[in-house]
């Protein structure tokens, strides 16, 4: 039988995929040597090497497993040589073809190292090795899904690390990446400002931070993509949430951002429609709405100019000839045109033949409209300078408030931890079935979960309360000319932090402004700037910025009631 199968042509195929245990599978350079030594020690004539590096549990899976098998069907190919059967197939579609391909002659020969199937051979031990084959392929991926899913009931996490995160492969867990967590987190925050694109923050990070993923056995570690940068604004795992399949819960590791933030990102990349960048930004576009028929308002530059020969009307922003005479029209006629800039209705929204009767309005009218705005918003220097004071005075009671607010954080996260060590002892002693378990402690842990934030939100919110506050102070300060001279990534800064809900309806800007802009508005009213602060003085809450925590202004004079209750 030696010599008739040296005369056959042979195919040789190797495979080696995620789903084989590394010991007991040789690697695809492994089965390559073992089988090429064996086809020389046999005289076989091996016309073709195919590789796959996929798992053969799905059919229609390896790309060069089917090239083969046409090359059988086109008779190419005589015989299979493999190391073991199973690398042909863990499925029965394609296990059933391979038996039925020797059965009828189409193959003449499947040769591994230890065995030989033939035609006229019993089908039956072929059909045993195949099916077993997929029985374990069968019984792996139930494995791999009940583990996958008690992991992410325990707040693991069942894949690769996120960029700005590492797998810590000793421990099973993920872990920041000291290289890359604070340049991926300055990324959300350049994105959260609302003036930086998706593309533009991508263009930062790799030409001026350097920025370079992690290598891995098929990505080189090269410069962020576009792609990969939407996907990380996208994924819940950045504010602690973890998910494999229809298994979800808050993961164990160290959260980048807040849920806050990562609703406010998915916001603008819903806004910004994740359309590529152009040659022209402006600086209102991507906040307001048409009050009309609710369509986004989009921005143009036009030009207007004539033939120096004719004097024919031109629009076009590019140099050619002229449509009425032929003569050619250059760059500096062009650039010497009357250039401006309009704010119209994208009129996207308007169905069945409706017509939005909106016009449109130059970009300076409608930066005059915000800077009306902003004028009924900004506050005196004088009165900063007071206010600060006065928040100095608070910081005590501030203090005292969020002490309390630990208190009861880590009041709540020990009485779910006591709650815990009950539910396991109740285990051990057999009172709780494993599945009655696994619930109970899901919800428990989400208490902790629940318990440890509102732990890290009090300290932070205690640390940083003043900051914020003589931020937002120094921000409506000066505010106008800062619109009114900045660049267009300024501007564009400005109007989305003043207010939301923008909308243009009959020539005129409509927004609801930030409350607390209002509020420092009020308390400027009525501030005796004259008077120090006293710690008898009474103290008033006022209502938070959309989004994050609150901060306590001292009012001297009971202005209690110009302020929301």
């Amino acid at each position: 039988m030696n010599d008739d199968l040296s005369r056959l042509p042979l195919a040789l195929y190797l495979r080696k995929s995620s789903e084989d245990e590394g010991k007991q599978v040789l690697s695809i350079e492994s089965q390559k040597n073992e089988m090429m030594q064996y086809a020389k020690d046999h005289g076989l004539k091996i016309v073709r090497v195919f590789e796959d590096e996929a798992s053969a549990h799905t059919p229609n899976n390896r790309d060069n497993y089917m090239i083969m098998m046409d090359m059988v069907t086109n008779k190419e190919i005589s015989g299979i040589l493999t190391w073991k059967a199973d690398r042909l197939a863990r499925n029965m579609d394609e296990g059933g073809k391979i038996i039925h391909a020797l059965q009828v002659g189409m193959l003449q020969v499947i040769q591994t190292r230890y065995t030989r199937f033939t035609p006229s051979d019993n089908m039956l031990p072929l059909t045993v090795e195949l099916g077993m084959a997929n029985q374990f392929s069968i019984d792996l991926s139930r494995n791999v899904k009940r583990g996958n899913k008690t992991k992410v009931e325990q707040g693991g996490h069942c894949a690769v690390a996120p960029c700005g995160y590492l797998n810590d492969v000793i421990n099973k867990t993920v872990i920041p990446d000291p290289e890359r967590f604070h340049l991926v987190r300055k990324m959300w925050d350049l994105y959260l400002k609302g003036t930086y694109s998706v593309p533009a923050i991508c263009k930062v990070a790799n030409e001026q931070w350097g920025f370079r993923t992690v290598k891995r056995k098929k990505m080189d570690g090269g410069g962020l993509t576009v792609s990969g940068l939407y996907k990380i604004f996208k994924n819940p795992f950045y504010y602690g949430w973890v998910k494999k399949g229809n298994n979800e819960n808050w993961g164990t590791h160290q959260a980048m951002v807040t849920q806050v933030e990562h609703e406010k990102a998915n916001e603008l990349l819903r806004r910004e429609g994740r359309k590529g960048e152009t040659s022209y930004e402006f600086p209102l576009t991507g906040f307001i709405k048409c009050g009309e028929c609710d369509s986004a308002i989009t921005a143009e530059e036009k030009v207007k100019y004539f033939c120096s020969k004719c004097r024919c009307p031109q629009t076009s922003k590019n140099p050619h000839p002229c449509r009425k005479c032929g003569h050619q029209i250059t760059k500096k006629d062009i650039s010497n045109g009357n250039w401006y800039k309009y704010y119209r209705c994208t009129k996207k929204k308007l169905k069945d033949g409706n017509k939005c009767t909106q016009a449109c309005i130059r970009d300076n009218n409608i930066e005059e409209e915000v800077l009306s705005i902003l004028s009924s918003i900004e506050i005196d220097p004088d009165f900063e300078e007071w206010a600060v004071k006065w928040l100095k005075f608070e910081n005590e009671v501030q203090f005292n408030d969020k002490a309390q607010d630990t208190k009861t954080f880590q009041k709540h996260y020990n009485h779910a931890e006591e709650k815990l060590k009950r539910l396991v002892e109740m285990r051990i002693e057999r009172e709780l079935t494993q599945e009655e378990f696994l619930v109970r402690k899901k919800e428990i842990d989400l208490e902790i979960k629940q318990s440890k934030s509102g732990l890290e939100s009090a300290e932070k919110r205690r640390d940083d309360w003043i900051e914020k506050a003589e931020k937002e102070l120094g921000f409506v300060q000066g505010i106008q000319e800062r619109f009114r001279n900045g660049s267009i990534k300024e501007k564009k800064f400005i109007f989305s932090q003043i207010g939301s809900n923008f909308i243009f309806l009959d020539g005129k800007l409509n927004l609801q402004v930030e409350q607390t802009y209002l509020l420092f508005r009020d308390l400027e009213k009525v501030a005796d700037l004259t008077v120090e602060p006293q710690r008898s003085q009474s103290v008033t809450s006022i209502t938070p910025r959309s989004g994050g925590g609150y901060f306590r202004l001292v009012s001297p004079r009971g202005i209690e009631p110009l302020l929301p209750g």
